[in-house]
């Protein structure tokens, strides 16, 4: 384990490293370095529910300079250093998100790959899978997702059978999601039934978990799910959207944001004016209280679907209220 493997999966994402310093020439390095940087990744994760990628991005690198700079730098076990590695690409999947949240989606799709590089150099194919699946997931996101299904059946294939059922879940999610954006309801299907398998058995296990998958439960597989088929304007999606009841509060606002959002088009497909435009103004209030790109991107193309909807008083007044 060595420099150039910890600068090489940096500079795959076009991160610049910072020359090491003098005092940290040399230094040993151990398992209480990878415990803080841990630490410090799980909050940032925290920090971008409440914030924004753009607020965090520009931390998450900062983060992947000093622990490539550390680890470049140091002395360290073979073990050591591939929990080095690990973190290290953990961080660029973070930050990869975080990217991707502030409106950068080809420098997200970068840092997915270079996660994924340094996971399969550290030997962690839990992680090397999850990476992949997100660039999956960005992929799918952009104008041609054409390639995203490919990458996320890969990602499962790759995670192999004794992955932990919450990492399958996440995997199965963006397959659903990756099998919308290609207009493949019956792939939608199958993806979603994976879901609720894992889910089942990670009910029934009692075992640690990855904080990077900290956030998923059935309530937002089932937001997924109520995605996928608005994405395709199936009528399939209002009634699974309405029946939760949002799993965050209002400081969530991203999340509360694009769930509103979500469901204002699906109300719009259902022809639903007034629900549509009362879940189109939360979304937009919510939306000026978070740093992110991404949700605002949706909300306008969101709102776009009501122009031909103008002869609606409250759509002309949501309308109005945007500026659109």
């Amino acid at each position: 384990m060595n420099r150039r493997q910890f600068v090489g999966a940096a500079s795959i994402a076009g991160v610049a490293l910072s020359a090491p310093e003098a005092s940290a020439k040399g230094r040993r390095v151990g398992r209480s370095d990878v415990t803080r940087f841990g630490e410090r990744v799980a909050e940032l994760r925290r920090l971008d529910d409440y914030q924004g990628g753009a607020s965090v991005y520009p931390l998450a690198l900062d983060e992947i300079r000093k622990l490539s700079t550390l680890a470049g730098s140091g002395t360290f076990t073979q073990a050591v250093g591939r929990e080095l590695l690990s973190t290290l690409a953990e961080l660029h999947q973070f930050a990869s998100w975080t990217a991707f949240d502030a409106g950068k989606l080809e420098r997200a799709k970068k840092l997915a790959q270079a996660a994924a590089t340094a996971a399969n150099q550290a030997g962690n194919r839990t992680l090397a899978a999850t990476a992949l699946s997100e660039l999956s997931y960005l992929t799918a996101s952009s104008k041609e997702p054409d390639e995203s299904v490919a990458m996320a059946k890969a990602s499962l294939v790759n995670a192999g059978t004794a992955v932990l059922p919450v990492v399958r879940v996440v995997l199965a999610d963006r397959l659903a999601w990756a099998c919308a954006r290609t207009g493949d309801a019956h792939g939608v299907s199958r993806a979603l039934g994976i879901v609720e398998d894992s889910h089942d058995r990670r009910d029934g296990i009692e075992e640690d978990e990855p904080d990077s998958v900290y956030w998923i439960n059935r309530d937002e597989s089932q937001i997924m799910a109520g995605r996928c088929w608005a994405e395709l304007h199936d009528k399939r999606a209002v009634p699974i959207l309405e029946q939760l009841s949002a799993p965050y509060d209002d400081t969530h606002a991203r999340e509360m944001a694009l769930y509103a959002g979500w469901l204002a088009g699906s109300y719009v497909d259902a022809e639903d004016l007034d629900a549509a435009t009362s879940s189109a103004r939360k979304a937009v209030e919510l939306s000026h209280q978070t740093a992110s790109p991404r949700t605002d991107a949706m909300l306008k193309d969101t709102l776009k679907r009501f122009e031909s909807h103008r002869d609606h008083a409250g759509v002309r007044d949501l309308l109005a209220s945007a500026q659109l």
